[in-house]
């Protein structure tokens, strides 16, 4: 055996060895040092077993390759093999064994144990078993490194694509805040004030944890549908006139429907709903009212998709705050006083107490991003 191929594979594995004749533990114990990174030594099961766990506490990772010995005081090797694959199933392990011992290792057989060397040993024999199996398991940690190479370029992909698409859409909501004669600002408002609603949803019921992204990040495209209406109505200075108002009304229902189609589109593709999916359940519904009076089709109470009642409150607080061409903003107490005043009328009731419990943080958005 080329002991340069053992050492190729060897150099940078930790393995602990389990013997308890001491003069056979030393003599042995030389020799593996020269091929491996660390070798630990134990003189029996239960003192290995003990460093095997405090190993894994240290390092956060197993030894590479154990090798036992089966016959030892107080913890044999068939009890160690046992501890060991519960704690680890995957542990590579060499199991050193007499010729008497043959009842013992088809126990062992039984078990998973594939690899053995028998006593006395002898060097070439310990290199061979040395060779296969360090070569097994250094390749077996360079896969799981390219895994986790590979997952973390994946992963960091993901997150380029997830930002890019985040700003295209950023873009196409504050081209419609800029057609709507605003500064933009409302978006990051909007998706803010959202974030808090959510949040405090998620700690006291059930909505599920990817809403806690997803609501707010849709919540970006709530009045996609005013690029659809005339500008000249969305900027009048003055008060609309009935026409005029249906006019505006039509946004939510146009809005909506153009995201639907566009996760239509997703759904074919990918058989599974987008983050459009909710984006079209809030700007087709965020103006529905709790009690039934709201547009586009006058739902009422849980009818109203959970995504649209919890926009619609962010979006009247923001609209209440503020300065139009036809009306100066109201303070935040004004702005909290009509959204508990709608409890129940224009606003779910348990959103407005999650708001209510939070509208500090409302304010601390407003003012932040004014």
């Amino acid at each position: 055996m080329d002991f340069q191929k053992v050492y190729k594979y060897s150099q940078n594995l930790n393995i602990l060895y389990v013997e308890d004749d001491k003069q056979l533990r030393e003599e042995t114990s030389d020799i593996l040092e020269d091929f491996f990174l660390t070798i630990d030594c134990a003189e029996n099961g239960q003192v290995a077993l003990d460093m095997y766990n405090n190993y894994k506490e240290k390092t956060s990772n197993f030894y590479d390759l154990v090798i036992t010995d089966i016959n030892m005081p107080i913890m044999d090797g068939m009890v160690l093999v046992k501890e060991l694959t519960k704690v680890n199933s995957e542990q590579s392990i060499i199991v050193a064994s007499a010729y008497n011992e043959s009842s013992r290792l088809i126990e062992l057989i039984h078990s998973g144990i594939s690899n053995f060397i028998m006593k006395p040993l002898e060097l070439s024999q310990l290199m061979d078993m040395l060779y296969k199996i360090s070569k097994q398991v250094s390749n077996q940690k360079e896969l799981i490194k390219y895994r986790e190479s590979l997952e973390e370029k994946v992963q960091e992909q993901a997150k380029e694509i997830l930002y890019t698409q985040q700003i295209s859409i950023e873009t196409i909501a504050n081209m419609v805040e800029s057609y709507d004669d605003e500064t933009g600002t409302h978006v990051k408002r909007i998706e803010s004030y959202t974030s808090i609603l959510v949040d405090n949803m998620f700690k006291t019921d059930d909505c599920p944890p990817d809403l806690v992204v997803t609501v707010p990040f849709a919540a970006i495209l709530h009045d996609i549908g005013k690029l659809l209406i005339p500008k000249h109505i969305l900027n009048k200075p003055a008060k609309l006139d009935d026409a005029e108002f249906e006019i505006i009304k039509t946004h939510a229902k146009l809005g909506g429907e153009v995201l639907k189609k566009a996760n239509l589109s997703f759904r074919e593709k990918f058989n599974k709903d987008s983050y459009l999916k909710i984006a079209s359940d809030i700007a087709m519904y965020h103006h529905e009212r709790w009690d039934g009076s709201g547009y586009p089709e006058g739902l009422s109470g849980i009818e109203i998709p959970r995504c649209a009642r919890v926009v619609a409150i962010a979006d009247v607080y923001d609209a209440l705050r503020s300065k139009r061409v036809y009306k100066d903003g109201f303070t935040h107490e004004k702005a909290v006083q009509i959204i508990k005043d709608e409890r129940e009328k224009s606003f779910d009731p348990e959103l407005v107490d999650v708001f209510l419990e939070n509208h500090e943080k409302f304010e601390e958005v407003f003012t932040k991003l004014v």
